[in-house]
C-alpha cells in the first residue's frame, strides 16, 4: 500500500437524469426478445471445396418466424482472395428460394431483398433479415431471420463469386421448423411494433443499430436519443 497522497483528481460524479419509463417491444425485422427458441439441428454443407466449406448449422424456431445460421470455413491459402478491396474479410451471398418461385435475400446491397410475388413479410415473400454474426479471415458466422416462416418447400442459395462459388442450391426441411415453432415458449408479454408504428426509417438490418422512435423509446432493450 502506497503511502503518497492520492495522483489522480477523483473523478466526477456522473449528472442526475430524470427518471423515464422504459418501453420494450418487439419489432418484425428481428427475433422476438421475449421468446426461447427451439433449436433444429440441420448440419447440411453447401459448398465443400478445397478453399471453402459453407454449412447451414442450425434453425431457431420461433412462432413468427425462424433465426438460420450459416457458418463458413475459408482455407488459409485462400484468405486474400476473400478479403474486398479495403482488405476487409467478404462474406458469401446467401438466400432463399421459395416453392412458388419467390426469390428472398436476390437484391444486391442498398435495394429490396425479395424479389417476387406478394409483400415483404407476408407468407408469399417473408423478410429475410441478416441479423448479424461475425466476420474473421477465416470463419465467418451468418445469421438470417426469416419471418414469417414460408409455407411449402424451399431451398438455401449460396454463392461466392471471390472464391469460385457458383450459385448452390440446398433443400430444407421447413416443416420440421414449423412443427418446432409450435413449441417456442414465450417468457412474459411484450407489445408488437407495427411497422406504420415507428416508420422503416429506423430499419438498419445487419448494422447493430438500435432502433429507436422519435420518442426516445429504444426497441431493443437500450435507452438513448438517438439511433446509434
Amino acid at each position: 500500500m502506497s503511502s503518497r497522497e492520492p495522483f489522480f483528481e477523483p473523478p466526477l460524479p456522473p449528472p442526475e437524469e430524470p427518471e423515464r419509463d422504459r418501453q420494450f417491444a418487439n419489432v418484425p425485422w428481428s427475433p422476438p426478445i421475449n421468446v426461447v427458441p427451439v433449436v433444429v439441428p440441420i448440419g447440411v454443407d453447401v459448398v465443400v471445396t478445397d478453399d471453402v466449406v459453407i454449412r447451414v448449422m442450425d434453425a431457431q424456431a420461433y412462432g413468427r418466424g425462424v433465426l438460420l445460421r450459416v457458418e463458413t470455413w475459408v482455407h488459409p491459402e485462400s484468405a486474400m482472395r476473400a478479403q474486398d478491396r479495403h482488405g476487409m474479410p467478404e462474406e458469401p451471398q446467401v438466400g432463399m428460394l421459395l416453392g412458388d418461385g419467390t426469390k428472398v435475400g436476390a437484391g444486391g446491397p442498398g435495394h429490396s431483398p425479395d424479389v417476387g410475388p406478394g409483400e415483404p413479410g407476408t407468407a408469399s415473400a417473408p423478410l429475410f433479415v441478416n441479423a448479424g454474426g461475425g466476420a474473421g479471415e477465416l470463419r465467418v458466422t451468418q445469421t438470417w431471420w426469416v419471418s414469417p416462416v414460408p409455407d411449402g418447400a424451399a431451398e438455401m442459395v449460396v454463392a461466392w463469386t471471390a472464391l469460385d462459388v457458383p450459385e448452390t442450391f440446398v433443400p430444407l426441411d421447413l416443416d420440421v421448423v414449423r412443427d418446432a415453432s409450435a413449441r417456442a415458449k414465450e417468457l412474459w408479454p411484450l407489445p408488437d411494433v407495427e411497422d406504420g408504428s415507428y416508420g422503416w426509417f429506423a430499419y438498419a438490418p445487419g448494422g447493430h443499430t438500435a432502433y429507436t422512435s422519435s420518442l426516445g423509446h429504444s426497441l431493443d432493450g437500450d435507452d438513448d436519443d438517438s439511433a446509434r
